[in-house]
């Protein structure tokens, strides 16, 4: 009898979870699934699908795992809904630190899985979908970048009790959340490349004359402002990263840096820029302000006589500046990611740049003058308001590869068969690009491609 009643809770377990099979992810040969297959026949869903499916997985994993463990723990899940809105599998795979047991980690998720999901669907789908979720829990591991070898220390403990001090140019102090940057840094006066970034410091105040050959310092991912930062004069300083922190101007204390060349300023909130941002930069010849909240560049970065790398990506800038033609030098230009109404008139003045990155703005015409930026081969004008194919573009005689990529082209652009020493050119997402537009536009695409031109449609 008792035999017969454990084999009827069998059976009903089994009954229970019949239609969905839970399987951790490198079980998944071993059960006969092929993960490939599922993927490729159940297809992305709706939003709405998605979202009640990501929810109840959240809500299945924050009961079955401490809320804070640490170690923390990752739960990659893929799972399968058939048309009734059940699911069909659900393939997971735990990752963590040290101090777990993986193999009752498994089990334990596979339990909850099975429970969390018994009997739940999702509201008429209508379909089969799949969802692929990642949830993170508690404190996760730091991978460290770091590049190790002879002229290396790469974490603190070493650094201090290091003995040949002479032969380090490397120091890594990143990702260890420091609130202040230790003495120990002078304790390596050949020291070329100092990176304490993804920290926590606030303030910082580097004796320069105690690192008389640090060329590269790397601060960024901190909480530095203008208030809270000072080095001191040096003739060494080549690059200085403090890409997101608090900076809402140039910090004058970088003037002291006689020689440097890279600053990179991305990420910060830029909103105090003016006029005299710009003095005493001349020596500057890559400035980053990527993603920097600037709505107005100031005139005045035309007194940054050398530079040739500007990025401006992700702001919200409307117009150029006119000053910007007096920069003579620069062969890199990146306004994407705006909203540019209008390049500036006599962009010919900029005739050494080479690559000029202006997608994702407002364009929807091009000065007469950009036909003799003849030392253009890098040219992407995407996803603009491009009605009219732009006559400007067939003057170019050294472009390589062309951008023309989800405009408004109502029809195949003829004057592109126009431009000769083309080597790719982008066309999709315009209106005339279709699924005939291989058979409509066969002698157009064909004429490109007989000049070995890539087309990519």
């Amino acid at each position: 009898m008792k035999a017969i009643f454990s084999a009827l809770i069998c059976l009903c377990i089994h009954s229970a979870y019949a239609q969905m099979k839970v399987v951790s992810l490198k079980n998944v040969e071993k059960e006969g699934i092929d993960n490939m297959r599922l993927a490729n026949d159940y297809e992305g869903g709706e939003r709405a699908f998605i979202t009640e499916v990501m929810n109840k997985t959240s809500l299945i994993i924050a009961s079955a795992f401490p809320e804070n463990p640490d170690p923390g723990i990752s739960v990659f899940t893929q799972m399968y809904i058939n048309e009734s809105g059940s699911l069909d599998y659900v393939i997971f795979d735990i990752s963590t630190g040290e101090g777990y047991n993986k193999d009752s980690l498994d089990a334990h998720a596979r339990y909850a899985f099975l429970t969390g999901f018994d009997g739940w669907k999702v509201s008429k789908p209508g379909k089969k979908f799949s969802v692929v979720a990642l949830k993170t829990i508690g404190k996760q591991a730091v991978i460290r970048e770091v590049r190790r070898g002879d002229s290396s220390v790469v974490d603190l403990k070493t650094a201090l009790v290091f003995q040949d001090t002479l032969k380090i140019k490397r120091l890594y102090l990143n990702q260890l959340e420091l609130k202040t940057l230790p003495d120990v840094i002078y304790r390596f006066p050949n020291l070329e490349e100092l990176y304490a970034g993804d920290n926590e410091l606030q303030t910082l105040n580097i004796d320069m004359k105690r690192l008389p050959k640090l060329t590269q310092l790397h601060l960024q991912k901190n909480q530095l402002s203008n208030n809270g930062f000072e080095l001191s004069a040096n003739k060494s300083l080549k690059l200085l990263n403090l890409k997101e922190n608090k900076f809402t101007d140039i910090p004058n204390t970088i003037r002291k840096s006689k020689r440097l060349a890279i600053l990179w300023l991305g990420g910060n909130e830029l909103t105090a820029l003016s006029n005299r941002s710009f003095r005493k930069l001349k020596q500057v010849q890559d400035l980053n302000f990527y993603k920097s909240d600037i709505a107005i560049l100031p005139r005045g970065i035309k007194k940054m006589k050398n530079l040739e790398v500007l990025d401006l990506y992700y702001n919200n800038l409307e117009t150029l500046p006119t000053s910007i033609t007096k920069l003579k030098k620069l062969t890199h230009l990146a306004v994407s990611y705006n909203q540019i109404k209008a390049l500036p008139e006599r962009i010919d003045k900029l005739g050494r740049i080479h690559t000029l990155y202006a997608h994702h703005n407002r364009l929807s015409k091009l000065p007469a003058s950009i036909t003799k930026m003849q030392n253009l081969k890098i040219l992407d004008l995407g996803f603009n308001w491009f009605t009219n194919f732009p006559p400007e573009l067939t003057a170019f005689v050294k472009l390589q590869e062309l951008d023309l990529s989800s405009n408004n082209f109502p029809d195949f652009p003829e004057q592109l068969l126009e431009i000769k020493q083309l080597e790719k050119l982008y066309l999709r997402g315009n209106p005339f690009v279709k699924d005939d537009a291989e058979t409509k536009y066969s002698r157009q695409l064909g004429q490109l491609k007989s000049k070995n031109i890539e087309v990519f449609y």
